[in-house]
């Protein structure tokens, strides 16, 4: 960061992230006939597959494991989870697929502690086990990223980390769960666990969680990451194709989810990755 810039490390927004999954196939075809995501590119070799997938504002990448799996999910209450608000005129027709063809699905309502109080939807495990929430919402035009759900075993601890990094706010705190609230009304929901869960303790190939920022903010993140001591890297072999002014780098949060931040936004990587596959 020079001197000369006034950035204080903020982010845009939640952008994208990275899941495992166990079937490539099988899971490309929950994603498109179940929620209505398109590939954008599916890229790999005999290592490793790389599904590219557009759901409304968003993009979300699906990466093959070689020996990492996912346990059997016995509950929806656990982490991580990931939500997405989806248009009221889509939320029906959704749920009706979710309850046909997910093996586990539950209602949150009220408050349900399974998500945001406020919010009425249906968490459920995809076709590879991981965890995912949708909820109805008036007036919107598009499918959105809105919250992430990590676990904890140090409440304050995490707190502390996305103030001072990503200067994030909490916007609601309460027992065992506190929310830090992003700019474009999204949240990263952090809950109070005496021991991580299973999928959280596992380095799952690829899986990231990823903010867009504007190139000034990203220097000014890196540099409080390293006057914390934190190790960032710019990894995961995305960064052979990086093009001219593109910025990303990863670096892991207290609980050990390995965050992104990039100055690329879903709708700028859809653009490329439609013309790369092309």
């Amino acid at each position: 960061m020079s001197a000369a810039s006034n950035a204080t490390g903020v982010v845009n927004h939640l952008d994208h992230f990275v899941l495992p999954v166990m079937n490539p196939d099988r899971a490309e075809k929950f994603y498109t006939e179940v929620l209505g995501a398109r590939t954008l590119r599916r890229e790999g070799d005999a290592s490793v597959t790389r599904i590219f997938m557009k759901w409304g504002e968003n993009h979300v990448g699906l990466f093959s494991q070689n020996k990492a799996v996912m346990p059997k999910r016995e509950s929806v209450n656990s982490y991580p989870r990931a939500a997405f608000a989806i248009p009221e005129k889509e939320f029906e027709a959704m749920s009706e697929k979710l309850r046909r063809e997910s093996s586990l699905v539950k209602p949150i309502q009220g408050n349900n502690p399974l998500g945001c109080s406020w919010r009425e939807g249906l968490a459920f495990v995809d076709s590879e086990g991981n965890l995912l929430e949708i909820s109805r919402e008036k007036g919107l035009q598009k499918t959105r990223l809105h919250h992430l759900h990590f676990d904890t075993t140090d409440l304050q601890g995490s707190v502390k980390f996305y103030e001072m990094i990503l200067n994030l706010k909490v916007v609601e705190q309460s027992g065992k769960m506190a929310a830090v609230g992003i700019p474009t009304d999204q949240q990263v929901v952090l809950n109070h666990v005496d021991e991580l869960s299973e999928v959280t303790k596992t380095a799952y190939r690829g899986r990231h969680y990823a903010f867009h920022v504007t190139d000034e903010n990203f220097h000014a993140i890196v540099e409080k990451l390293h006057g914390a001591g934190i190790e960032e890297r710019d990894e995961h072999g995305e960064r052979e194709g990086r093009r001219p002014g593109q910025l990303g780098t990863y670096f892991k949060e207290p609980s050990g989810f390995r965050l992104q931040i990039t100055n690329e936004d879903s709708a700028t990587f859809a653009r490329h990755a439609v013309s790369r596959a092309a």
